[in-house]
């Protein structure tokens, strides 16, 4: 290396040895960050795998940017787009080195996340040398690195931190495992007081350690909320509704009791619709299949009242966790309880995700099938783990500690499943009850087909029995199958009494009981399919095939499943559920805690929910996050449990921070105001004016839709003779009732909802988005429902005082009370007595339902 420096800087005009000393030592101190690095092979080795970890998804053989290919020395050499990759004469200027430095006025790559610093220096050192390039052993076509490691980890190899041996430190060269969601969960020891934070400041351990960091980061918190504005934020937060009636005004103390306030909201069923609502958001809940047809679920529903009842009983996490994943494999035959029932419907959770119904009019079937595999696998990881699946489904993770086999390791444990249409839900004495009835009624129907027979044997004779009997007679030529053959001989008399016989038996058929079903999968123990990495993740370039198996970083041993003789499932699914929700698994905990933090403060603790990778945010309370993670597995995983915590801690009942208090240093976890969502916009309409009805819907409520919504959607106008495509609204009735029972298409939101981002259920949502445009204002103005609803509160209100002299002043201050649960001001008053005026009483009652203060919560 230094002759050829030598001999390139004799030709630069350096021949005197003194000067060329001095340039070699200047080049040495340039070039020290590379003095890390291993011999010139291991750097080339490394440079090069990095080339293909992090360049060749878009410079491949399959896809060549700018007319790039990296993937090999010769393809490089050629250059692209842009001319050039390296620059021989001066290799510190190569269009490869500025644009992964980040200094090319024009190109950055990668685009998105850059390469670390070490990474940089590698590939300085690596172009300095002349880009040599090792021979890497060639892998099979399509085969990644990855799966090359992989195959040879034996059930010894240990975790990323502790074995060399470990695919995932073989494959990123020990890098990535700096990341902070890979460390196991501790219980940290509660902070001290800070010596500057008022002693009765803190309620309970949240405020400890928030307390601990704000001090020592110089700001103070904000002062408390009123009682009503807790109320309030309470109330939304945890059932999604505005307080009852009256229930402000029964508490006018601010000394009241916030504790038993919680409590009574916690056991409320309204607070399963919300929170449940939340989950379902994560999971992608639909009541449709999505694709162009977009079919009706009509037993969806199902999963999304067991969600609702799930969090209402505080039904443990981890016990969740293991219902919806494998809930029919924690069973031994027909459910026997109404709890079992539910662990049976649980598994509508894999059945979520969207399914082309039509694959297999175009032999699709293995397309559509792929599909659901991903799909689930990448929910499963976003959902329950914070990962990032989806990125390694075509390659190894180009941010994350995360290979290519590793997504479909885990997406072996899925792969057995299959849909369980025709697995009844039952409970198991109702099953023999029916089976036994149909029983009889089958008895029934064979005694009247019999003596229909014997009528016909009547009229046919023996070549009836002959054409009965005989093994040669052909479909058609004998007389039991020519009808009208013998129904032209019957007599008057013989036809009554057939056509009895048949009336009979179509009213015995239906007085047969069916069996209730679900949406539900299920597998098989046997002839479970081989689970094949896919080139680029293309499911008709299969190249090897992998185990079951968890992220190699931290679980690279394959799992041991249960073979008992007894079980007629895989177990696969049901591994997979007990290791999420091992002790040791460092995301599932954590994972949880954050997105209720995220549904109390507006912002999660990460503010990632689905992703708790290096591509995501780093925790803003780490100690914070780790003591509700321990404290949730330590309560039984009880989510009311910690829920219940961090609203009756002092930080919960802050006021909002905005830019002005953050100037003054003060704090809260909470972030200025939030607009309500659109089912607590909808919901609280409906609640305030009366209208809502408090009662678990079955299937989903259908509410009307514009008739240009209808004509513009292709599969309204295809519908089929199930009634699975069309759009068919509900009885009026029935369409107020929560927002949760209303349908969830895929292809068609409700375009109110949608309006106020009801987000998109094709993918897992990990937190709605919220907007302040126009067409709410419109809708909120103009709306079906914000117009009813104000024109009941109206009606109810008259109603109310009908007993006694009415006036505009009761009115003002009776819809002042039900809608923001206060009491007017006197300006409010005059403004309102002034609007009365010129307008209607329903207009005035619109315009409260318009205002800032019902549409937002601090």
């Amino acid at each position: 290396m230094l002759q050829i420096v030598s001999q390139r800087l004799i030709e630069w005009g350096f021949e005197s040895i003194c000067l060329q000393r001095c340039v070699l030592g200047l080049i040495v101190l340039a070039c020290w960050p590379y003095q890390g690095f291993a011999d010139e092979d291991d750097v080339a080795s490394q440079a090069v795998r990095l080339l293909h970890q992090r360049c060749v998804a878009c410079h491949g053989a399959e896809k060549q940017e700018g007319s790039l290919r990296l993937d090999t020395q010769d393809a490089m050499l050629l250059g692209g787009d842009r001319g050039d990759t390296l620059n021989v004469e001066s290799p510190g200027q190569s269009l490869l080195l500025l644009t992964i430095r980040q200094t090319h006025p024009e190109v950055k790559m990668p685009p998105k996340h850059p390469l670390l610093a070490e990474e940089v220096a590698l590939m300085e050192r690596w172009i300095f040398m002349g880009t040599p390039w090792p021979d890497l052993s060639p892998l099979p076509e399509g085969m990644s690195e990855s799966a090359e490691i992989a195959s040879d980890v034996s059930n010894d190899v240990g975790n990323a931190f502790e074995d060399e041996r470990n695919p995932i430190r073989t494959l990123f060269g020990g890098k990535r495992l700096d990341l902070w969601s890979l460390r196991p969960i501790r219980r940290p020891d509660l902070p001290p007081l800070p010596d500057t934070w008022p002693n009765a400041w803190c309620l309970n351990q949240i405020d400890r350690f928030l307390a601990s960091d704000w001090s020592r980061q110089g700001f103070r918190p904000t002062e408390d909320i009123d009682w009503r504005g807790f109320m309030r934020r309470s109330a939304f937060d945890l059932t999604g509704l505005p307080p009852e009636l009256g229930a402000v005004e029964d508490a006018h103390s601010q000394d009241a009791d916030h504790e038993t306030w919680v409590d009574r909201l916690l056991a409320s069923p309204t607070y399963g619709e919300h929170l449940g609502r939340m989950w379902l958001d994560v999971v992608r809940y639909s009541d449709s299949n999505g694709f162009d047809w977009d079919e009706f679920r009509p037993q969806a529903w199902r999963y999304r009242n067991y969600v609702i009842r799930a969090w209402n009983r505080d039904l443990p996490f981890d016990r969740f966790v293991r219902e919806q994943l494998a809930g029919d494999e924690l069973l031994s035959g027909a459910p026997r309880s109404e709890d079992e029932q539910d662990t049976l419907v649980a598994t509508g959770y894999l059945r979520m995700g969207p399914h082309d119904n039509a694959a297999s009019l175009f032999n699709e079937q293995d397309r559509s099938r792929a599909e659901l595999l991903a799909d689930l696998t990448e929910t499963t990881g976003s959902a329950f783990l914070g990962m990032t699946l989806s990125c390694c489904r075509c390659h190894d993770h180009k941010t994350e500690p995360l290979s290519q086999v590793d997504h479909y390791r885990l997406r072996a444990f899925f792969a057995a499943i299959n849909f369980a249409d025709e697995l009844p839900i039952d409970l198991d004495r109702e099953q023999t009850v029916i089976r036994d009835h149909n029983s009889q009624v089958d008895i029934r129907i064979d005694e009247l087909r019999q003596q229909q027979r014997a009528i016909k044997e009547a009229i046919v004779g023996g070549e009836f029995a002959l054409g009965r009997n005989s093994s040669k007679s052909k479909k058609g030529d004998r007389a039991e199958n020519n009808e009208s053959t013998w129904m032209e001989k019957m007599s008057a008399q013989q036809r009554s009494q057939y056509e009895v016989l048949e009336s009979e038996i179509q009213a015995a058929e239906s007085n047969k009981r069916k069996f209730t079903f679900g949406f539900l999968m299920t597998d098989k123990r046997g002839d479970i399919p081989a689970t094949f990495v896919f080139y680029q993740g293309d499911h008709r370039q299969p190249r090897q095939s992998v185990e079951p198996g968890f992220p190699s970083v931290l679980f690279p041993v394959r799992p041991t499943f249960n073979d008992s003789e007894e079980r007629t499932t895989s177990g696969r699914r049901l591994t997979l559920a007990e290791w999420i929700v091992r002790s040791d698994n460092p995301w599932t905990a954590r994972v949880i805690v954050n997105r209720l933090w995220q549904a109390t403060f507006g912002v999660g603790l990460v503010e990632t929910a689905n992703d708790f990778g290096y591509s995501g945010s780093t925790p803003n309370h780490p100690q914070l996050l780790d003591w509700l993670a321990a404290e949730l597995i330590d309560s039984g995983w009880s989510l009311k449990h910690i829920h219940r915590l961090m609203v009756t801690s002092r930080a919960y009942r802050q006021r909002a921070t905005n830019r002005n208090s953050h100037a003054r240093n003060e704090i809260s976890p909470r972030r200025g105001l939030r607009r309500l969502s659109a089912e607590q916009l909808r919901d609280s309409m409906l609640s305030v004016s009366g209208l809502l009805q408090h009662r678990e819907s079955g299937p989903p409520v259908w509410p009307e839709l514009d008739p240009e919504v209808l004509q513009a959607n292709p599969a309204f106008l295809d519908d089929n003779e199930t009634r699975t495509k069309g759009w068919y609204p509900s009885a009026s009735s029935d369409q107020t009732v929560r927002s949760v029972y209303l349908i969830q298409k895929r292809t068609v939101r409700v375009p109110w909802m949608e309006t106020f981002d009801l987000p998109e259920n094709s993918v897992s949502c990990p937190n709605r988005d919220v907007s302040i445009v126009p067409p709410q204002a419109l809708a909120l103005l103009n709306g079906l429902w914000a117009k009813e609803a104000a024109i009941e509160l109206a009606r109810q209100i008259r109603n109310q005082n009908s007993s006694k002299q009415w006036t505009n002043r009761d009115a003002i201050r009776d819809a002042f009370r039900r809608v923001l649960q206060r009491k007017e001001s006197q300006e409010e008053l005059n403004d309102c007595l002034n609007f009365l005026q010129r307008r209607t009483f329903e207009e005035l009652c619109l315009a409260l339902l318009n205002s800032n203060e019902f549409i937002f919560i601090e």
